[in-house]
């Protein structure tokens, strides 16, 4: 049992405790701060043992370093096709050798590229692609002998350039290297494999403060609480509508003997045209009251936003309770933005109202949440993704001003993921830059080249976290690799059950056992108080 793995240094011990004394007796109190009783919300039968030995003092190992001046090309047409890949004569301009290879169809469609690497480390994979006649970028798979190691981004346009994979680890020996279909109908060139620059330790000492300035006491201690684990442990996390006691929750705790300790949950049934049109009413306000009030949990919210009822389709093909997606409706947010819609503004903003009352027993007992609104925007298959970025951002910001400076929810943690940095709405409105990775099925990689990609995305170094994912990683990878996500969130449904029972078609029962028994990651029982953690 995880339980024997707590049993941390006592010098670690000591210093939270006192810590912890300090933080009650001798902290300055927030003249923003309500008075404030956490008993008045809390359940007789709440948890009352926590882990008062985690050990925050735990450094990271040493990595093996590539060779510095490897360097390695290989051409596309002399590697292997598989499926329908194979040469074509289309000439774009931009690519070397004697030509490129496309017809990337479907996902058995790939070229394979057998490398040589001289030593264990971290090296960078440049592709060199070309999109074609295509009206898009192209986003396809990139494995490391059939394991998914990230994606290669194809921009739009008829000419080749490079797409790079930064800070994947390879091993010494010879590895195929695949580049795939996912969202194809690109070309590809040749692959270039560097040394690459691992990880930095300096990447985990966080110095961005909270965005909201007046955020509550409670919202401080869990923000700091994850910067303190940060580089040293992942946080796990599950989507569960039905709460602590929902099915996904159920079978994990079955499986492994442990909880997630995050509980992910979607305020879509609070959203005025979903509560209209279907008649019902939410109940994860009331999850995630109990999950960090009683249970000691940690809290993430996401919204999919059912847009007004003016602005829904509703027919057969596209009903009312898919107008979160933008076939099923017709709401143009660039006309909105552009002021050329008062009635559309008017609507969206009586939902933000909408779901800022529903968020009021969160923020009357302080419940701290991870919030993470308008995600995978630049996805484009959400509505508030299918418009210009610049409206995207004015949509940000209208949700960040009314739900903080109007209605006062000092309670939330800005969590951004809009899957393209183009689309960041700054460092002033955005606490924590997630991202949302599904990877194949049974490919447990830490995800690095994307994890280091999104260090830079941010101006402060803020907290990076792997904010929906359908494999759960494999914590040995993601130390590793130094990609050590701050937490991750598995989505429920078809990734843990099927038909209730629990499933391997994404993540390995061992890799369960794996996950939730490591020394790398926390559990729920493994969190120490959150509403008396220390405010540094």
């Amino acid at each position: 049992m995880k339980s024997q793995r707590i049993k941390r240094i006592a010098a670690a011990a000591a210093a939270l405790s006192t810590a912890m004394l300090c933080t009650a007796g001798c902290g300055k109190k927030q003249d923003s701060a309500p008075a404030y009783d956490i008993t008045k919300y809390q359940d007789s039968t709440k948890r009352t043992e926590f882990n008062e030995s985690l050990d925050l003092t735990k450094n990271s190992a040493e990595r093996p370093q590539a060779p510095a001046d490897f360097s390695w090309v290989g051409q596309a047409e002399d590697g292997k096709f598989t499926g329908k890949v194979s040469e074509v004569n289309v000439e774009f301009p931009g690519f070397q050798g004697d030509g490129y290879v496309g017809n990337f169809t479907g996902p058995e469609d790939t070229v394979i590229f057998t490398v040589p690497v001289p030593a264990d480390g971290v090296y960078d994979l440049s592709f060199n692609t070309c999109a074609g006649f295509s009206d898009s970028d192209k986003i396809n798979p990139v494995t490391v002998d059939g394991e998914g190691v990230g994606s290669v981004t194809t921009k739009q346009g008829k000419e080749f350039s490079e797409s790079v994979l930064r800070g994947v680890y390879l091993t010494a020996g010879s590895h195929e290297i695949a580049a795939g279909t996912e969202w194809g109908w690109y070309f590809v060139d040749q692959l270039t494999v560097t040394a690459g620059e691992p990880i930095s330790d300096e990447l985990y000492q966080v110095t961005a403060q909270l965005c909201d300035d007046k955020a509550f006491d409670n919202t401080k201690r869990l923000y700091h609480f994850l910067c303190d684990c940060y580089g040293k442990y992942t946080v796990t996390g599950q989507y569960c509508d039905g709460g602590k006691y929902g099915r996904e929750m159920i079978l994990i705790n079955e499986e492994t003997g442990h909880y997630p300790a995050i509980l992910g949950l979607d305020m879509i049934d609070y959203t005025p045209s979903r509560v209209e049109l279907g008649g019902g009413t939410g109940e994860a306000v009331n999850y995630a009251k109990d999950f960090y009030l009683n249970q000691g949990g940690i809290v993430t919210m996401c919204w999919h936003w059912n847009a007004p009822k003016q602005y829904l389709i509703n027919n057969s093909e596209h009903p009312w309770y898919s107008g979160f997606y933008k076939e099923a409706t017709t709401i143009d947010l660039d006309a909105i933005a552009q002021g050329k819609d008062e009635d559309g503004k008017a609507a969206l903003l009586s939902d933000i109202d909408a779901i800022c009352e529903a968020m009021e027993p969160l923020k009357e007992a302080q419940v701290p949440v991870l919030w993470r609104p308008l995600h995978e925007a630049s996805g484009g298959w959400f509505w508030w993704g299918d418009c210009e970025k610049e409206s995207y951002l004015w949509l940000w910001h209208q949700v960040y001003d009314k739900m903080v400076n109007e209605h006062g929810l000092h309670n939330l943690i800005w969590v951004w993921n809009g899957q393209d940095p183009e689309w960041y709405p700054g460092d002033d409105t955005v606490d924590i830059v997630g991202i949302d990775i599904y990877a194949p099925a049974h490919s447990y990689g830490s995800q690095s080249s994307k994890f280091t990609e999104l260090a830079g995305w941010s101006g402060e170094r803020k907290l990076i976290a792997l904010s929906e994912n359908g494999v759960m990683p494999d914590p040995e990878l993601m130390q590793r690799d130094n990609a050590v996500w701050s937490w991750f969130g598995t989505w429920g449904g078809e990734f843990i059950q099927k038909l209730t029972l629990p499933t391997e078609d994404y993540t390995e029962y061992a890799m369960w056992d794996k996950v939730y028994q490591s020394e790398d990651t926390l559990a729920l029982d493994d969190l120490p108080c959150l509403w008396t953690y220390p405010v540094a």
